[in-house]
């Protein structure tokens, strides 16, 4: 559900961007902004757009505080907030936890009120939610959270208002427009009074998605299967802290206003130089990617379909190797795409989902040049998230080790037009999802033919119409045979004068 939101159209969000980029430029910060946020503003979109979505497309309030809140993540260090700067007892207790999702798919963000008590330091406990959050939006690229408070259990001795309140303001201050819902679970009727307190700190935008709800109703909001046996589900879990698998991050500082190579350390355009430019039909499209899989699946086999309406698209692949694997995402058109993330480690079984965005000043390419390289290979020895950018600027791309995924660009409109047609000529389905002209010809010449068509039969209808009329006419006033006038007047019938 989230919020109701006005539209946020591309130009607007390029606007900000620019703003941004023109402050920082210059009047920079005392303190660089991270580099995380320097390409999360740069090279993505989806940040952005939260601020005007949540400022109602008011281009001064979402710059401002676009501003303020990379300066509170510099000076808190969110970017670089892992379980090693949390306190490990409230980390590993389970009284803040993310787990499974809602109907929408989104994360659940859990708070087991009743074990929480009120001589904890509340500072330490609102890191262990800004831990989650970020790991959560690190993981799966800036998604929304659900707030599920689970009251069961809990009286006025657990329930904290101040650490309700310091949640709130937090996601209401740094987080714009972050949250699906926020479900309160089966709050006691002692509790009602406070829970009003809290619900007049939300903004207009945050009461809309606030429910209170119970075992009969929880249904509505998340599925029978996400809901904790606590909750009336038949979900078993047991809260048990796993270390996060890290994925490269930008570790550097950066200055230049248009820089699509973050993260990468210079990631550079890939030519695809040992494959013959070659126009795509079923007779060689088996040449465009490896043809067997040792490393990575990928759901996307040939193409990366973009979304005709928001230029957006995902390459999703799993690790079916024993070992860790690295990845690394290449494209032979960098100033056209921006890509997250770009590279990094996932272990065995795991899933990554790469989000891709064509910008809105460009165009994908007629004549399949636009491709993207996906490359794997097992890491070695005891590389880190933080060492892989490193690794892949050392390695060669070609050898033996590395495993290569070739997929070309189009939109999903040509990938349904062509889904089981064999090839017979040279038209190429991934022309950007666009009909080849002589095809455009063909079809624009068969409408003007059935137009005429329909033009000159409808003129003989009407003729035969007019000449229907004309006949009735005559047979009414002139009929045919002795002694009949019809409705002649008398001076017109002689048998009327008589």
């Amino acid at each position: 559900m989230g919020v109701k939101v006005i539209e946020v159209t591309p130009a607007q969000i390029e606007e900000l961007r620019e703003k941004f980029n023109s402050k920082y430029a210059t009047t920079p910060p005392a303190a660089p902004f991270h580099p995380v946020d320097i390409d999360r503003i740069r090279n993505d979109h989806v940040w952005l757009q939260r601020f005007l979505e949540m400022y109602d497309l008011d281009m001064e309030a979402s710059m401002n505080k676009l501003w303020e809140t990379c300066t509170w993540r510099e000076s808190y260090g969110a970017n670089d907030l892992d379980e090693s700067k949390l306190n490990q007892e409230y980390l590993k207790e389970g009284s803040v936890f993310i787990h499974s999702s809602d109907v929408d798919g989104k994360p659940l963000l859990v708070f087991r009120v009743r074990l929480h008590s009120k001589s904890k330091s509340l500072d330490e406990l609102i890191r262990i939610v800004i831990y989650w959050v970020e790991r959560t939006q690190r993981e799966k690229h800036m998604t929304q959270l659900t707030i599920f408070f689970d009251m069961a259990g809990t009286g006025l001795a657990t329930l904290d208002l101040d650490f309700v309140k310091r949640i709130v303001e937090t996601f209401k201050m740094y987080y714009p427009n972050a949250l699906n819902y926020i479900l309160v679970f089966e709050l006691a009727w002692v509790l009602n009074a406070a829970f009003k307190v809290i619900k007049a700190l939300l903004p207009p935008k945050a009461v809309e998605i606030l429910k209170m709800i119970s075992k009969k109703d929880i249904g509505q909001y998340i599925s029978k299967d996400n809901c904790l046996a606590s909750w009336g589900g038949s979900d078993n879990y047991e809260f048990s802290f796993v270390a996060e698998t890290k994925q490269v991050v930008a570790s550097k500082p950066v200055a230049s206003s248009d820089d699509d190579q973050l993260g990468l350390g210079g990631d550079k355009k890939v030519h695809f130089a040992k494959i013959a430019p070659m126009v795509l039909k079923e007779s060689n499209i088996g040449d465009m990617h490896t043809p067997t899989e040792g490393m990575l699946q990928l759901e996307q086999k040939e193409f990366v379909n973009f979304n005709q309406k928001n230029a957006e698209a995902t390459v999703n692949f799993k690790c079916i190797s024993q070992k860790p694997v690295t990845y690394k995402i290449q494209t032979t058109s960098p100033e056209k795409f921006r890509v997250r993330p770009r590279c990094g480690i996932i272990s065995p079984n795991e899933k990554a989902e790469i989000s891709i965005w064509l910008k809105s000043e460009y165009k994908l390419s007629e004549d399949s040049k636009d491709k993207f390289l996906v490359m794997a290979m097992i890491v070695p020895g005891t590389c880190g998230g933080a060492d892989v950018a490193e690794l892949w600027r050392n390695k060669c791309t070609g050898g033996p080790e590395i495993e290569q995924h070739r997929l070309v660009c189009r939109f999903e409109n040509s990938a349904s037009k062509c889904a089981g047609k064999a090839s017979t000529a040279t038209l190429d389905c991934a022309k950007g999802g666009k009909p080849d002209l002589q095809d455009q010809v063909k079809a624009l010449s068969r409408r003007v033919k059935v137009g005429n068509f329909v033009q000159y039969l409808t003129l003989l209808l009407v003729l035969l119409l007019y000449a229907a009329v004309g006949f009735l006419f005559f047979e009414h006033y002139y009929p045919v045979g002795p002694g009949s006038c019809g409705k002649q007047s008398g001076a017109f019938c002689p048998n009327k004068r008589k």
